[in-house]
């Protein structure tokens, strides 16, 4: 047939232009029979030129995609069989098929046969289509081996990289050149060639690291393949360190146990259990949980994402839970203490954020008898005193915390903390006495060094004649005079800038009300939301045991006022804390407390400056405006007493020389 025909049959797949040329009878053009690379056959005693080579496309074969051939569905069944066989993807099988019916619309017209002439001009599977056509029974065999004199072929080499073989002449597999366009080029720690890298290591010596770390790595051939069936291609990388991390974790689960006393879930508590010691437990986080212990896991997830939780924190309080519930188990409540015992075995445990979802469950047992960090250290103090001194110093403490024989308000911990270092560093050096009644005047004056222990000292002989332990007080006439301290401006360099300085939305609003409004630490700390009248621009200030205080905040004040509370509501929109001011802590925290005045530790450390004596300089600076102190007062709730202060300070020359101080 003349190649014409042959074209004639797909007239979609183009010949370009200067590849090969017809035999012309044009003495001028030059003719197929002159090549020397083309070797004619004799058919029925004529002289016969092999059809020349066309080029064919992945696209010809979309083009022919509805063209229909009845030898399709036993070579469909062929590349299933073959695609089985090898272990395959789905794309090589489409790809695959695809070429086959590329092979079958170029070969001849009156050949129901293809031939390996036609197979060698596919663009890609020539390989492995030869043996779908072999056996589906329909290749024809080449003659000769004229195709490779007409067309001259690189040999197939090894991939220089990973020395994979995939039949091909290209220097570098797919999966190579791929690596090689992510990795930078270095030593190879295990085989010392200088090649693409990662974790310092090629590509080669990281499929042999995976065939070994892989439990179900693919059984290793003497031959390694690459390209289109390279087995490797998407397991080196990222698969590696999964592996890893499943075998860790299978191997984990195989380490899991359950606590010896927990044979039963169903068993109740016998007798209620010592303090337990949760150090001694051997690998807590390998403890295995209940089905009913890890719904109240699942319960605090899901909690825990819902208020937007960090991931630490997260994480860490999971982890107490996990350990509180496979040792304790669901049937009783758990102590408090039991909670504090397991957040003290490392810092990768959380305690507040337990104890308080346990609380809202219902599953949490308050001790009654807990001893918080200032009364522990108010009873360790006390046990270092003088022997002869402790139950005086225990009466003394019981009158400060409202315990003596007359009612009294309660004094805080915090404070009694301070007045018992004082008061224990002085009885010290009164081991020589009996007992506290035997202590002088002349004492107590040498013992009151300074102002704390002199405030100390009185409250401690007062409480105890109170109680009847001693007939006199021996501090009662000892009077200590103290410099009066004249409060000094902050230099307008240090105040330039400070705003600026403070960071956040909420370090901004407490720097303004504690410099521009005089609001104590504490007081900034404990406003609630009810307290701020945005309509009126009106910020109540509660004071205990004298009458609130009312501020006029202005517009910019407002304005910071307004950016923290959408700030406030965009970071914990469940928050149902009624304090203006939160942290992460406290925003989402059962008991819905205030923040301490350690949370602006770290907008006093930025802006340098106390904010004792940022309230100063507010107080100091309005007195050199106005002269009055009655405007002192109204502006800023103060007593009488500080107003006069401050106007003195600012205007001396308007106040008469005291006679007893000159």
């Amino acid at each position: 047939m003349h190649w014409r025909q042959r074209v004639f049959r797909f007239p979609e797949l183009p010949i370009p232009d200067g590849h090969w040329r017809p035999w012309s009878p044009d003495p001028q053009a030059p003719a197929v029979r002159d090549d020397p690379r083309i070797c004619p056959t004799q058919v029925h005693g004529q002289l016969s030129w092999p059809s020349p080579p066309r080029t064919l496309r992945v696209d010809h074969a979309q083009r022919i995609m509805d063209r229909e051939f009845p030898e399709l569905p036993t070579l469909a069944a062929v590349i299933a069989q073959m695609t089985a066989e090898r272990n395959l993807s789905d794309a090589w099988e489409r790809l695959a098929l695809h070429m086959a019916r590329l092979a079958l619309a170029a070969r001849d017209a009156d050949q129901s046969l293809v031939s390996e002439q036609d197979i060698a001009q596919l663009p890609q599977l020539r390989g492995p289509l030869v043996e779908i056509f072999r056996r589906a029974g329909l290749l024809r065999r080449r003659p000769n081996r004229w195709h490779l004199a007409l067309h001259p072929h690189s040999p197939a080499v090894s991939c220089e990289h990973c020395l994979s073989w995939s039949g091909t002449t290209a220097k570098l597999c797919s999966a190579c050149k791929n690596w090689r366009l992510s990795s930078e080029k270095g030593t190879c720690r295990r085989c010392h060639r200088t090649l693409p890298l990662s974790l310092g290591r090629c590509r080669r010596c990281r499929v042999v690291e995976l065939e070994q770390t892989l439990a179900d790595a693919p059984v290793p051939d003497q031959l390694w393949f690459g390209g289109d069936i390279d087995i490797y291609v998407n397991k080196t990388g990222r698969d590696l360190n999964n592996a890893r991390d499943r075998q860790a974790q299978q191997r984990r689960s195989e380490l899991r146990y359950w606590p010896e006393h927990l044979i039963d879930p169903a068993q109740l508590e016998l007798f209620q259990a010592p303090e337990r010691n949760w150090k001694a437990i051997q690998d807590p986080g390998l403890l295995k949980i209940s089905e009913p212990g890890q719904a109240i896991i699942g319960e605090l997830d899901q909690l825990a994402r819902d208020q937007a939780w960090s991931s630490a924190t997260r994480k860490k309080s999971l982890r107490t839970l996990r350990v509180l519930l496979a040792w304790l188990g669901t049937g009783t409540p758990i102590l408090e203490r039991d909670v504090v015992g397991v957040g003290d075995l490392s810092p990768y445990y959380n305690t507040v954020r337990v104890a308080g979802f346990l609380q809202a469950k219902g599953m949490l047992v308050v001790d009654s008898d807990t001893v918080g960090t200032h009364e522990a250290s108010v009873r360790r103090w006390v046990n270092q005193a003088p022997p002869q001194f402790q139950a005086d110093l225990h009466s003394w403490i019981a009158v400060l915390r409202g315990g003596g024989k007359r009612p009294s308000p309660p004094m805080r911990w915090a404070t009694i903390r301070g007045y018992t270092l004082h008061v224990v560093s002085v009885l010290g050096t009164w081991e020589h006495l009996a007992s506290l009644s035997e202590v002088t005047e002349q004492e107590v004056k040498a013992a009151a060094a300074n102002y704390s222990v002199f405030t100390s000292l009185p409250s401690l002989f007062r409480a105890l004649r109170r109680e009847r332990r001693i007939f006199r007080d021996p501090a009662r006439n000892v009077h200590l005079t103290t410099p009066v301290r004249v409060p000094r401006p902050i230099p307008a360099d240090r105040l330039k800038g400070m705003l600026n300085q403070a960071g956040g939305t909420k370090d901004r609003l407490a720097l303004v009300l504690m410099a521009v409004y005089t609001v104590r630490l504490k007081q900034v700390a404990e406003i609630l939301l009810d307290d701020l009248d945005r309509s009126t621009g009106r910020l109540r200030i509660r004071r205990p045991n004298r009458l609130d205080h009312e501020i006029c905040l202005d517009e910019f004040a407002l304005q910071l006022v307004k950016e923290w509370l959408t700030e406030r509501h965009r970071r914990w929109p469940l928050s149902t804390n009624p304090y203006l001011i939160v942290s992460p802590l406290t925003a989402l925290h059962i008991d819905r407390p205030s923040v301490g005045i350690s949370n602006f530790k770290s907008l006093r450390d930025r802006i340098g400056i106390n904010f004792t004596q940022l309230r100063q300089d507010r107080f100091l600076d309005e007195a050199r405006e106005t002269a009055d102190p009655v405007r002192l007062m109204r502006l800023f709730g103060i007593t009488s007493y500080t107003a006069i202060h401050y106007v003195r300070t600012a205007h001396p020359e308007r106040f008469a020389i005291d006679p007893t101080q000159a």
